[in-house]
């Protein structure tokens, strides 16, 4: 579900994206969404992955069995 926002940018920047979305025929909100997701892409991935052990709980944890690796 997309949502509206309102945003200030600095008009040289602007201009820039508006160059580029027309070589690329897309519009400014997706130039600027396709932006934003690879910013947040590098900066903070997205991650589902647990970090598990080969051990199993033996009623005593041992951070040796998780370590060994």
């Amino acid at each position: 579900m997309k949502s509206h926002i309102s945003a200030t940018i600095d008009r040289d920047i602007l201009s820039r994206v508006d160059r580029y979305r027309q070589a690329v025929r897309r519009s400014r909100s997706q130039v600027i969404e396709i932006a934003i997701e690879r910013l947040l892409s590098e900066e903070q991935p997205a991650t589902e992955e647990v970090v598990t052990s080969d051990g199993a709980f033996s009623g005593a944890f041992s951070r040796s069995e998780t370590y060994e690796r």
